[in-house]
Parts: structure tokens; C-alpha cells; sequence
């Protein structure tokens, strides 16, 4: 039986796989049983030579907190003034206490040192009063008192401990910059079998974790409690995670964590049940095997020369046609429709170049069949704005028939007919799509007047634009869908009262149009808030066109309630609105 041929390809690719790869396998498995040992034995010891380092600082750090406990609870001068407070908090029937006058127990507790930076101290007093080194204004502890494990403490033997971990930071002040705080806990009594008082002492869980990199850059370490709940971690998001425990008679566990393999080394402390452990990555081990790795990788790297410049003499001879193809796409992007690649050949590359270049042929063809239809199209428009009346003609006749009406006594007649001619001016004018505000409240003026003429009805409109906003641009049309929309669906086509203002503040532009209608339902208002596709056609177009125009900046915002009207704010920016009428106004001509 005859094998299938294969092409000579095919046989420089297999040649060069095996050249490359079979090497390096059988001098991977002669050195894998040998160095397997050594490499572990080398990352256990590392890893214990940074606990026992790591163990120096965190071990400062927990002494030095239990030291602060007992400078606190032992010092005469402030249990004195502890129970001065107490006592004048009992006394004061508003249950409140002058702090000023106990500025002496803050002052004692912010000249407290403490190892490893910055430390929480909160001292808690029955009845709510409380005392800390940092400050507490809109920041209230009172939610202290019922924390459950305060609550477990308060059953506890004077003068326990109690170590809780890491804890969300209290502190509001530095919560964005220290989201986490490990926290320790003891009860004393201010008076000999009194009621209980608690010493609270919180550090930023960073202060227990930035040892870790400093000491272990290539491991990963993380501070356990008894439990085996992770307290700190070089990893903050692993914070709160349960492990599985080391066994005591060994020295280390293989374990594995995300798919990759690690050499988990653990080492007690000598507080609260404590421990830390250290996880080295096996890619970190392999990559020191000593000399006879650097043996190896010479040998593999010999074989890899050898194949890599048989390999690229090959790839370069594949490779060619397809250089040329990418060069001619390249200038074909910068516009030379005309190149082409001129690949022919019986294989892949060459079919692929053929229809390249038929593609281009084709592509030419049909923008040469586009620009006919443009050419057509554009024809067809002219023919059209010459077969429309002229607006010019439209106006001046409304003009005429103005004067008509006024010289004959019929002056309100001529104002309509005149709001009608600005209106209409304004509508079919497309030459500027931004105009000052103080024109574009005039055009809703005239506006308004139209839609009293015709329904006979008394709705008010009232404008009031500060000073600094009228020769502000906003676009076209703007103030007359809102205008309308408060016609129709807050008066709901009845007599009213309709009101324009608009304001500066900062760099944005403000206008607000109001009306005293009917109102709008709480949860309809509530759905429009939370994003709810505005129902109004007037509305929404305005809202639409807007955000087109300023982007994010815009904000368009609606408040009301049944019964007492609705008011529509526009949050227009003001940076870069004359470059966007600029832009508009020429896009409009």
C-alpha cells in the first residue's frame, strides 16, 4: 500500500519540526527527574526566607497595635478625663457633650505613634459618646454599637482581645483610598465593675500587604486568620477568600489555583491563631534550573539557529508574493486605483493575487458607474429647485397683504399675518442652523401668538432671558417644539401660562420652559428619568438633534407633578459653539 504524496512543502515543514522539537524533547526528559527536586527545594527555602522577613513586619506591626491598646487603657490621665466625658454625657439632659472641652483625649490620641503609618483609633463609651484620632464630622460611629461582634464581645471577660480581620473602612474620609482596614478589638472598664468601654484600633490593609512586594516580587503571599480566611493578599481581590491549609507534618503542598500550579509554603505567627503563606508559580521555579539548564538551552538554541535560517530561507520564497500583494493594497488605501499586483500562479497566493486584482478592476468599474448616478442626481435637484416658487415672492406677497389689512384698520389681522411671515421666513430659511436666542425666543413669540389666533385662546407666554444669554447660539428651532409640547399636553390647548427663562453658570448655557398645566404622573416623571423613550415626537427630536450636536454634554431634564405643571431644562456647553455653527451653518448652505 502507497502512502499519499506530499508536496515538498509539506516536507521542508515536517523536516524542520522534527529537527527542532525532537532535540528538545529528549533533552527535556534526560534533565526532568534531576532538576524536578532541587527546583522545589530551591523555592521552598526562598519562599521561607521571605515569610520569615515578612513575619519581622507584620509581627511589628500587630505588637505595636496591642502596645497602643495598652498605653490607652493603662494611662491614668486618660481614664480620668474618660470618665469626666462619661459623666457630663450621663448629666446633660440634651445627651450631647461639648467636645471642645475634651480636646485633651483627642490631642493624646493623635500624639500616638504608630509602626507601619496610619492608624484608626476609636475609643467607644456607653450611651454613644465616643472619641478618635481622626475626624468625625459627617461621620457618624454610632452604627458601632450594634455590630454583632460587639455585641459578642460585650459577653466577654474584661481586657479580652478579640482580633477581626479585615472590615470595610469606616472612616469616610480615606474609604476611596483605603477601601479596606484590618481591624482589633478590647474592652476595659473606665470604672471598676462598671459597664464596658471599648478600644478599637483599624490599620489600611495596604500597610499589611506592601510588604509582601517589597520582600517577594516573583511570590505571592497573603495573610491568613485561624480560619483560613485570607486577611491580606498581594492579590486585593482575593481578599475574604477561604484556602485550603497547609499539612502540618510537611514543609510545603503542591496546590492549584486558576489553572496554574503553585508551591504553597505556610508559616505561623505568633498572634491570634495568624498565619502567611507564599505561593510560588512553577514558571518562576523552571525558569532557574542552574548549569545544566544553561547546557540545554545552548544545545536547543543551536538547533533553533539551524532551523530558523532554514525556515526563513523558505518562508522568505513563500512570503514574496504575498509582500507584493500587501504593498499594492497599501498604495490601492492611499488612492492609486490604478496599481496592480500582477501575482499570477497555479497555488493559493497566486489565485488570491488574480482575483485581487479583478476585484480592483471591478471596484473602478463601479465608482465610474457612481459618479454617472451623481452627476444624474445632482441634474435631477436642479431641475427641481428650479421648477419651486421663490420664497422671496411667498414673503413679500405675506408683506403686502400685511399692509393691506393695517391700512384698512385691521390691525390684528396685519400681526398675525406678520408672525406668520416670520415664522414661515424661519422655517424655510436654511442658511444659518444657529441663531442668537434672542431671536429664536422671538420666532416662539410669534409662534405663540399664531396658536392663540387660531384656537381663541388666552395662553400667556412669558420670556425671561438674562442678559449675557441673549446673543448666545443655539440651533434653529429649538424653544418651539417645547413650547408647543407644553401647549398641547400641559394645558392641554387651554388658556395658561407658558414661561421661557433662560441662565449662565459656568460653561454651560440653561433654559428652562415651564408651563402650569396639568402636570405629569410621578411614575411616568420616575420612568423618564431612569432613560424611558420620551413619548412626544416634539420632544424627542429636540433631544435627539441636541445630543447630535454637543454630544454627552448635553442634558435635557424634566420635573414636575400632577397638578402643579412641568418644567424642561437644556444643559447646552458653551465651549466650542462657535466652531459647531460654523460647521452647521455650512453644512445648512
Amino acid at each position: 500500500m502507497r502512502l499519499p504524496a506530499i508536496s515538498w512543502r509539506q516536507k521542508v515543514i515536517l523536516t524542520s519540526l522534527l529537527c527542532l522539537v525532537l532535540p528538545s524533547v529528549i533533552t527535556l526528559v534526560l534533565t526532568a527527574d534531576y532538576t524536578k527536586n532541587e527546583l522545589k527545594n530551591k523555592a521552598v527555602a526562598k519562599a521561607e526566607q521571605s515569610l520569615e522577613v515578612a513575619d519581622l513586619y507584620e509581627s511589628n506591626i500587630m505588637r505595636d497595635m496591642i502596645n497602643a491598646f495598652n498605653s490607652i487603657q493603662y494611662d491614668s490621665e486618660m481614664i480620668t478625663d474618660l470618665r469626666v466625658a462619661w459623666n457630663m454625657h450621663k448629666t446633660d439632659p440634651s445627651g450631647s457633650v461639648d467636645l471642645l472641652s475634651f480636646k485633651k483625649i483627642t490631642e493624646r490620641l493623635e500624639r500616638i505613634q504608630f509602626f507601619g503609618g496610619k492608624t484608626y483609633v476609636t475609643i467607644l463609651l456607653p450611651n454613644e459618646l465616643y472619641f478618635s484620632n481622626y475626624s468625625t464630622y459627617k461621620n457618624n460611629l454610632s452604627f458601632l454599637y450594634n455590630e454583632p461582634w460587639l455585641k459578642s464581645l460585650a459577653r466577654e471577660p474584661v481586657n479580652t482581645t478579640r482580633w477581626l480581620g479585615t472590615q470595610k473602612n469606616y472612616v469616610r474620609a480615606d474609604a476611596d483610598s483605603a477601601p479596606r482596614v484590618v481591624t482589633i478589638i478590647r474592652t476595659f472598664q473606665i470604672y471598676a465593675k462598671g459597664v464596658n468601654a471599648y478600644i478599637i484600633l483599624s490599620k489600611p490593609e495596604e500597610q499589611f500587604r506592601q510588604v509582601f512586594s517589597q520582600y517577594a516580587s516573583d511570590q505571592v503571599m497573603m495573610l491568613l486568620d485561624a480560619d483560613g480566611t485570607i486577611i491580606s493578599h498581594t492579590q486585593p481581590d482575593q481578599i475574604g477568600k477561604a484556602v485550603n491549609p497547609v499539612p502540618q507534618d510537611e514543609s510545603y503542598a503542591t496546590v492549584r489555583q486558576n489553572g496554574k500550579g503553585y508551591i504553597a509554603v505556610s508559616h505561623p505567627l505568633k498572634f491570634a491563631g495568624w498565619s502567611m503563606r507564599s505561593l510560588t508559580p512553577y514558571e518562576n521555579v523552571t525558569s532557574k534550573i542552574g548549569n545544566l539548564f544553561n547546557y540545554v538551552f545552548i544545545l536547543q538554541f543551536v538547533f533553533f539557529f539551524l532551523f530558523s535560517v532554514v525556515l526563513l530561507y523558505f518562508l522568505g520564497q513563500w512570503t514574496l508574493p504575498i509582500m507584493k500583494l500587501a504593498r499594492t493594497a497599501s498604495k490601492v488605501e492611499k488612492g492609486f486605483l490604478e496599481e496592480r499586483s500582477k501575482v499570477r500562479g497555479s497555488d493559493e497566493v497566486g489565485h488570491l493575487g488574480l482575483a485581487f486584482d479583478k476585484m480592483l478592476d471591478r471596484v473602478k468599474e463601479m465608482i465610474r458607474q457612481v459618479e454617472t448616478e451623481q452627476n444624474r442626481k445632482r441634474m435631477a435637484e436642479l431641475e427641481l429647485l428650479q421648477a419651486q416658487m421663490n420664497p422671496h415672492f411667498l414673503f413679500n406677497t405675506l408683506n403686502s397683504i400685511r399692509l393691506r389689512a393695517i391700512l384698512k384698520g385691521e390691525h390684528e389681522i396685519g400681526e398675525i399675518i406678520g408672525s406668520l411671515s416670520t415664522v414661515l421666513r424661519m422655517t424655510i430659511n436654511r442658511n444659518n442652523e444657529f441663531v442668537p436666542l434672542h431671536e429664536e425666543a422671538e420666532t416662539a413669540r410669534h409662534y405663540m401668538d399664531l396658536v392663540n389666533f387660531r384656537h381663541h385662546e388666552g395662553v400667556e407666554l412669558k420670556v425671561n432671558l438674562a442678559s449675557d444669554t441673549l446673543l448666545e447660539l443655539i440651533p434653529r428651532f429649538t424653544l418651539q417644539p417645547l413650547i408647543e409640547n407644553a401647549y398641547i399636553h400641559g394645558l392641554q390647548q387651554k388658556n395658561g401660562e407658558i414661561a421661557v427663562s433662560a441662565w449662565k453658570s459656568s460653561s454651560f448655557l440653561y433654559i428652562e420652559v415651564m408651563d402650569n398645566g396639568v402636570g405629569i404622573a410621578e411614575d411616568k416623571l420616575a420612568d423618564i428619568r431612569s432613560g424611558a423613550p420620551i413619548s412626544g415626537i416634539g420632544l424627542k427630536n429636540v433631544k435627539e438633534r441636541l445630543q447630535i450636536i454637543y454630544g454627552d454634554l448635553f442634558v435635557m431634564e424634566m420635573d414636575g407633578a400632577p397638578g402643579k405643571g412641568v418644567a424642561i431644562t437644556l444643559k447646552i456647553p458653551l465651549n466650542g459653539r462657535e466652531e459647531q455653527a460654523h460647521v452647521s451653518s455650512h453644512a445648512g448652505g
